[in-house]
């Protein structure tokens, strides 16, 4: 939280802790108070005039733990007094810090040091015993762990439970655990793996038990660690009984679907000779098809796998046409695609394939240049497909069509259909500038002007907002204000709140995450005290931690007319909220030291984690800066960690690698931040083959032109970002401008 953030007084909470916990508060340091204490640290208020409180003198172990720096952490909190390492709160870190740290000797002085440390810390005694539950589950005594465990009830713990029964040498309930793991309603499929594979192991059940347990996980599971194993228990026992067709089916989808292609083709080969009843051969070749499409890299041969399926017929043929037409253009073999996607929309025209056949074919002419064959086609379009599922794509590809080549009345009227038609206020106003674009060429200068000023002003600080005025300043016409000034007339009166042990005390010594985990638990004290202003309580208090995360999901509920002025005194706490700044030494230090614009990182942290560094996307992009882990890597040897273990939910690690691989892209992109961040959604090289192809598009309507809807949606939102974090920082110098031209190369 910037110093100018909230108010945090000295509270007093009897009601939750007993009176005899409570210290001197006014010590300094993380001794001054424990979770048992009814106190919280003081910070200075928010002034009416933007006055700021002192910084505080943070521990720099603290630092260490808060950017998860476990070495250096573990070294600065040993070189603190002996009387300074008893204090319950300092103890407590120590043990947290020797379990991140890992290793026999480390877990074994987390125990020791946790050991009767709940009633110094009576807030987090639920915590202590979980910690010491998971230390003893790595070095024991393991049935103190199970019996921890198994009173949980939920999966994870229930395996955990197997686990410590297994290692205290108790088979039997050990297995028990694993039975109720795959009973319960709610498990996943890598838990109900990994319960069967430890029956396997414990070998407390007969052969025809054991097999069908390898069975399952050979056929629902063979992506996951524990196949090898289950497929020698098969070998072995059952080795006489190999997988049905309809088996090997299953498990070549799984496999497709972790893109274990070799592996998933290799399944469906088996199935030629497999017992059991035998699967239909179109069955078996779309499989193979879906698999190789998935896995991109194979796309002309899942388009003539494809093929194979049409050659064959049945009910699905229109959508085997299909696909084959788009693994095509999938493999950049467009013209033919086109042809394809034409021969769909003719032979099937019943279908719901005709409409996308027809969409898809007209978007490829576009994204080709083919200004006036696209426009033809959208019409053609248009006119079969009034109510189409893609009438509103349709509609936006026709208009730029008509406005490349040049047939500025039309476009200009589609354009403002667009507009009309749209729910979403940016993406009408993106379609507001391209009509405005349209008018400007067919001669009315002053309706285009009057149309950009009333976007810019309208949706202030908006990727539409930076273009309006990019256009504005290119035909020489007055600019209106980044965003209006507040409103002289909102009051304004200070609000105290308090910060509720044990929140202060896990701040303090620098777990972020689970100071953000108490403070949830605790919000209704905050609201409560905050009669009609909880979510600025809320948003203030959260500010005062080092992490975003809840901040931002409780920005959410703040109405979207208090950042529609520049920040006063009354809405700051909204502005501060709405954009956090979460690591910001770190980031600032990453964006000086590769020369990025001020805000930026945090802005594509806002779109692509929510401010969460644990989160991993479906697509395994991971952390704050959602990186995929073989980006990361190539990035860090880029920086010279060719053998560094990259742990991306580590927010300095996350944010130094995504730091420099977006300044990799911006370089790419000849310093053009909206292509850099299309690369960074899109892929790098997908963007450059747009741009290879759409030479002739000006900035903002190569972004229109974007064919993945996530990545266009995607560069407007950061951009957004980018310049509300861009003025908070610096005002409206600071804020990007837009250049509509640029380097194509």
């Amino acid at each position: 939280m910037s110093t100018r953030s909230a108010v945090v007084m000295l509270a007093t909470l009897a009601a939750l802790v007993p009176s005899c916990a409570r210290r001197d508060t006014a010590k300094e340091g993380p001794s001054a108070a424990t979770p048992g204490d009814a106190s919280a640290l003081t910070v200075a208020p928010r002034t009416s005039d933007g006055g700021t409180s002192p910084p505080r003198e943070v521990p720099h172990w603290a630092e260490s733990v808060r950017m998860q720096a476990w070495d250096d952490a573990a070294r600065e909190l040993d070189a603190l007094p002996d009387a300074e390492k008893q204090d319950p709160s300092i103890r407590y870190v120590r043990a947290r810090v020797a379990l991140a740290r890992g290793g026999e000797a480390e877990v074994n002085k987390a125990v020791a040091l946790l050991d009767d440390l709940k009633i110094a810390l009576p807030l987090l005694a639920d915590d202590i015993e979980r910690r010491r539950a998971e230390a003893k589950l790595s070095v024991g005594p393991f049935r103190d762990a199970a019996d921890y465990y198994s009173g949980r009830g939920t999966s994870a713990a229930l395996l955990k439970a197997s686990e410590a029964y297994e290692k205290a040498q108790m088979p039997v309930p050990s297995r028990a655990a694993c039975d109720r793991v795959i009973a319960l309603d709610k498990h996943t499929r890598a838990q109900e793996a990994e319960a069967r594979a430890r029956r396997i192991r414990l070998g407390v059940r007969t052969p025809t038990e054991d097999v069908s347990d390898a069975r399952w996980i050979v056929v629902e599971a063979p992506d996951l660690t524990w196949a090898k194993d289950a497929e020698a228990t098969l070998a072995k026992s059952d080795a006489g009984h190999p997988l049905t067709a309809e088996e090997l089916l299953k498990r070549a989808k799984v496999l497709g679907d972790a893109n274990m292609v070799d592996e998933a083709l290799e399944s469906l080969k088996k199935m030629a000779t497999a017992p059991g009843k035998a699967v239909p051969n179109i069955d078996r070749l779309r499989a193979k098809a879906d698999i190789l499409m998935r896995a991109r890299t194979h796309a002309l041969e899942a388009s003539k796998a494809f093929d194979e399926c049409v050659a064959l017929g049945g009910p699905k043929v229109a959508d085997d046409a299909f696909h084959a037409a788009r693994a095509l253009s999938r493999a950049d073999h467009d013209d033919d695609a086109i042809e394809r996607y034409a021969q769909v929309a003719r032979r099937y025209p019943k279908t719901p394939w005709a409409e996308k056949a027809a969409f898809y074919g007209a978007r490829l002419h576009l994204l080709h240049a083919r200004w006036g064959q696209a426009a033809a086609a959208f019409d053609e379009y248009a006119k079969n497909f009034p109510k189409g599922d893609e009438k509103r794509e349709a509609l936006r590809g026709r208009a730029i069509a008509r406005l490349m080549n040049k047939d500025y009345k039309l476009a200009r009227k589609h354009f403002e259909e667009l507009a009309g038609d749209e729910n979403d206020a940016i993406a009408a106003a993106r379609a507001t500038n391209l009509a405005a674009l349209a008018a400007l060429n067919d001669g009315d200068r002053t309706q285009a002007v009057l149309r950009w000023t009333d976007v810019a002003r309208s949706r202030p600080l908006s990727w539409p907002a930076l273009v309006a005025r990019a256009r504005l300043a290119e035909v020489k016409a007055p600019l209106p204000p980044a965003i209006d000034p507040p409103d002289p007339k909102n009051a304004w009166q200070p609000l105290s709140i308090s910060i509720p042990p044990p929140v202060d005390m896990l701040f303090r010594v620098g777990l972020d995450a689970d100071a953000e985990a108490a403070l949830r638990e605790r919000e209704s004290l905050l609201t409560a005290a905050a009669t009609g202003r909880g979510v600025e309580a809320l948003c203030e208090a959260y500010g005062y931690l080092g992490r975003a995360k809840r901040r931002y999901q409780v920005a959410q509920q703040i109405p979207g007319s208090t950042l529609a002025q520049a920040p006063s005194p009354a809405t700051e706490w909204a502005w501060e909220c709405a954009f956090p700044r979460p690591y910001d030494g770190f980031v600032r230090a990453e964006e000086t030291g590769h020369h990025l614009p001020s805000g930026l990182l945090h802005a594509v942290m806002r779109v692509e984690s929510s401010f969460d560094p644990d989160v991993t996307s479906p697509a395994r992009a991971v952390g704050l800066l959602q990186l995929l882990p073989e980006t990361a890597l190539t990035v860090a040897k880029s920086l010279g960690q060719p053998n560094a273990d990259v742990l991306l939910t580590n927010p300095s690690q996350n944010i130094k690698l995504g730091a420099r691989y977006l300044k990799e892209l911006i370089d790419r992109f000849h310093g053009q931040i909206p292509l850099a961040l299309a690369g960074y959604n899109g892929g790098p090289d997908a963007v450059a083959r747009w741009m290879g192809r759409l030479k002739d598009a000006p900035l903002d309507v190569f972004v229109e032109q974007i064919p993945y809807t996530e990545t266009r949606a995607y560069v407007v939102r950061v951009m957004g970002n980018f310049a509300r974090y861009a003025f908070l920082q610096g005002g409206e110098s600071q804020v990007p401008t837009v250049t509509l031209t640029y380097d194509k190369d």
